[in-house]
């Protein structure tokens, strides 16, 4: 395989000092006229390379009933400079199946425990898949 210098340092990662911490969840909001979530994490890149996040996705899975909800997405590319913090937007799509569900297993719920399982991300041009599985909790209400 051929890195290019700019990347070898990610590629490193597990000899090297340094390490990515998963992006922390600062919040979300929900619309149900589009039936999303959008969810905001905190990333801080920790290389003395910039990166670039072009994609992110995974399923969503109820975490009480492993029903699935639907799929989130990146709303778009980003770039996080050598160093520094930004902020990644995520949107969670739900499914007709996923408002059935809320209306009979989650009546009257104003938030629902998620996991975001099946994880793929493309950082700089790299194809990340992990069996990570991350536990959210985002609302049903405005």
């Amino acid at each position: 395989m051929i890195i290019p210098p700019d990347l070898e340092e990610i590629a490193t990662v597990g000899t090297d000092a340094k390490a990515i911490e998963l992006p922390k969840y600062v919040g979300s909001t929900y619309d149900a006229a589009s039936r999303t979530v959008t969810a905001e994490f905190s990333f801080t890149n920790p290389f003395d390379s910039d990166l670039v996040l072009n994609s992110v996705s995974a399923d969503v899975e109820c975490s009480a009933h492993v029903i699935p909800l639907g799929h989130a997405e990146l709303t778009n590319p980003l770039e996080v400079r050598a160093g520094t913090t930004a902020t990644i937007v995520i949107v969670f799509t739900w499914t007709q199946t996923a408002e059935n569900h809320f209306l009979t297993a989650h009546q009257n719920a104003d938030s629902i425990d998620i996991v975001l399982v099946n994880l793929g991300l493309d950082v700089s041009g790299i194809d990340i898949e992990t069996p990570e599985n991350i536990n959210l909790t985002v609302p049903l209400a405005q």
